[in-house]
């Protein structure tokens, strides 16, 4: 797999393509993209045969090693691709460590090694046994090995360690990718470490250097501790990362972020150089029985941000999710019969709720690709902002009634 930059401007936003897939010379992927985030291969209550009715595009998979670990002995045995061993044969897939929509546990720091807690409790890996894992799932991409165990509250020592740990991973990491003929056709993707220390990252990026060119793209890491609360970190406070480490790295290197980032942040980061991201978000709101709904086209009349279902305005409503949307739920459900499922807690809900925000998701990155192609992403942005800003005030609000 291959990454180009197709625009003039490298950066700050840009427009690339994911390209030369073995098995799949036909399929190129536009970014700014969005990976299908999924927990054991599955985008979270959606089957794939159902995500083939959402989408008919080429996605890539975000596979957690996490969610896969229990399947390792099997996956071994298999000996092909993971997308073969999910049931998921034209998918691409992409594996990371962690799973980034659950909060990671924080402070169980061991030498040399990486807690994962997998549903049978605490497993530590360090490289020969994250990158034994990688060799059997062949994916087309992954990200290398890192200690991410920093948000913004870590100390420099934390921070400082972090560091250590992560550029060694790398170079271990790398010894076993050049000695893999399976993987020789893999994107590497390598963690910046640093935490919210500027000088950090950029001490991270010159110890990377000397390997850069093994380097297919770089990921973000180390900003939080994953889970929901990542939809509430400040734009301001990551742009001086954000910025030093798209300043420092080469233009024609991808560059990720993980986490359930809102849309607002999603656009600020893609206008501040960001490529890849994923669809953890959908599955933060779809637990909270939430669909996104905010207007992404400038004819759009919908200018609600997000609606929680569970709340009994919706028991009679007879309205779509979102007016004039075409995914498969807003085509035949209303809000009243899933307000009924959520209530009842027929599995159902979940399932259609995920559906329209996965669908969403999707379009809002065909909007951001088509607004950088013709110069209008600020437009797009101030919309979705002021949407945004509006569903704030409005809650803070009712919470505040709520407590006199």
């Amino acid at each position: 797999m291959k990454f180009t930059v197709k625009t003039v401007l490298q950066r700050s936003p840009r427009l690339g393509e994911l390209s030369q897939i073995p098995g799949k010379p036909d399929i190129k992927l536009e970014t700014p993209l969005v990976l299908l985030h999924t927990q054991a291969g599955h985008v979270p209550h959606i089957t794939h045969e159902v995500l083939k009715m959402v989408t008919q595009e080429p996605q890539i998979l975000q596979i957690p090693v996490v969610s896969m670990h229990k399947y390792q002995e099997a996956i071994k045995s298999f000996s092909h691709p993971v997308a073969d061993f999910i049931g998921s044969k034209n998918s691409l897939t992409c594996l990371t460590l962690h799973d980034v929509s659950d909060i990671m546990k924080p402070g169980h720091h061991i030498k040399e090694k990486v807690p994962v807690f997998t549903r049978n409790g605490k497993v530590l890996y360090d490289s020969d046994k994250y990158m034994d894992m990688v060799e059997h799932c062949q994916p087309n991409m992954y990200v290398l090995l890192s200690d991410s165990d920093t948000n913004e509250t870590s100390a420099p020592k934390r921070i400082a360690k972090a560091l250590d740990n992560t550029v060694a991973f790398v170079k271990q990491c790398l010894e076993r990718h050049k000695k893999c003929e399976a993987l020789k056709d893999s994107l590497v993707i390598a963690p910046i470490a640093g935490a919210y220390c500027v000088k950090s990252r950029q001490k991270c990026l010159n110890l990377l250097k000397p390997y850069e060119e093994s380097f297919h793209g770089y990921l973000i890491d180390g900003l939080h501790n994953n889970g929901p609360q990542v939809e509430f970190i400040p734009f301001k406070d990551i742009k001086p990362i954000v910025d030093t480490i798209v300043e420092a790295m080469p233009e024609e290197k991808l560059l990720a972020i993980q986490g359930c980032w809102n849309p607002v942040n999603i656009i600020k980061l893609v206008k501040a150089g960001v490529d890849l991201f994923d669809t953890s978000y959908c599955r933060i709101l779809t637990e909270r029985s939430s669909v996104m709904i905010f207007a992404i086209d400038p004819q759009d009349t919908c200018n609600i941000y997000e609606l929680n279902l569970r709340e009994e305005q919706f028991s009679e409503d007879l309205e779509p999710l979102k007016p004039n949307c075409e995914c498969l739920v807003c085509m035949n459900y209303t809000r009243a019969y899933i307000h009924h499922l959520l209530t009842v807690q027929e599995l159902l809900g979940p399932i259609l709720i995920m559906i329209h925000n996965t669908h969403h998701m999707l379009k809002f990155f065909n909007k951001i690709r088509e607004s950088i192609k013709d110069g209008t992403l600020d437009e797009l942005e101030w919309r979705v902002q002021k949407q945004f800003d509006d569903f704030q005030s409005k809650f803070e609000q009712k919470v505040r009634s709520a407590t006199v």
